[in-house]
């Protein structure tokens, strides 16, 4: 909906024109010879091959990454959607380190992981973009999004699913609840979702220590009451004791 899958194609064809001599659709044009062009864009599947379509994803992939150059241009576009989400933004993000840390090639890289945006956001060999787009409220708060289809700098707030759906004529009742999970996911996981490497071990860390914390506090009476629940209270001071040498640690 926003274009950027149509913007990734454009480019493929604008080099491809370029280095035949062609006139290239675009205001200014600066290139340097590609020697191949790989492209990972669409899902579907090889029923007669046995083939699912997160299969023919990284069969396709696993070639890009074997075959490419650094004189090479590479285009994947949303690598990684045909699974889960934590084992699809984990491919995305090694795939996209290999193409910039080791084949160090030019290319083009379209997610929705927000993730990817963190990490990559200071990397001098990595430029951000999103396509652009304008937001505001439409019936009962629902958000409406008009999208511009202009490439703009800097990595993309959040995501609209919501109003694509909208658009796909989604009854009003199903939006309402979909945005109402939506900003409660956000509350959710966002916070960690935005979170540097080191921030988030620092968040896990505080998040276990307030845990252990909580354990040395666990009073006694309460450890008494267990046993008669078949939990012994030996055990419980076992693990006070184990918390407290954690604590030392830390």
């Amino acid at each position: 909906m926003g274009g950027k899958s149509t913007l990734l194609r454009q480019v493929c064809l604008a080099v491809i024109l370029a280095q035949l001599g062609a006139d290239v659709p675009a205001e200014s044009f600066e290139l340097s010879p590609v020697d191949r062009i790989f492209v990972r864009m669409g899902a579907r599947d090889h029923i007669m091959t046995g083939q699912s379509t997160f299969l023919t994803e990284l069969t396709e992939t696993a070639s890009m990454l074997s075959s490419a150059t650094v004189n090479s241009l590479v285009a994947l576009d949303e690598l990684g959607r045909g699974t889960s989400t934590s084992d699809g933004q984990a491919i995305a993000e090694s795939v996209l380190d290999y193409f910039v840390h080791k084949v160090q090639c030019r290319g083009m890289f379209s997610t929705h992981y927000h993730r990817l945006a963190v990490d990559y956001e200071k990397d001098p060999k990595v430029s951000l973009c999103h396509m652009a787009c304008q937001v505001g409220k439409g019936i009962e708060d629902v958000e409406e999004v008009a999208f511009l289809y202009r490439l703009t700098p800097g990595a993309c707030p959040k995501s609209y699913g919501v109003n694509v759906a909208r658009l796909a004529g989604i009854p009003q009742t199903v939006l309402q609840k979909a945005a109402a999970k939506s900003t409660e996911f956000e509350a959710s996981y966002g916070k960690r979702e935005y979170m540097s490497e080191g921030d988030l071990e620092s968040h896990v860390k505080d998040d276990e220590i307030a845990v252990i914390k909580d354990l040395l506090h666990f009073p006694m009476a309460s450890s008494c009451q267990s046993a008669t629940h078949g939990t012994s209270p030996n055990l419980l001071l076992e693990l006070q004791q184990r918390a407290r040498l954690v604590l030392q640690g830390s």
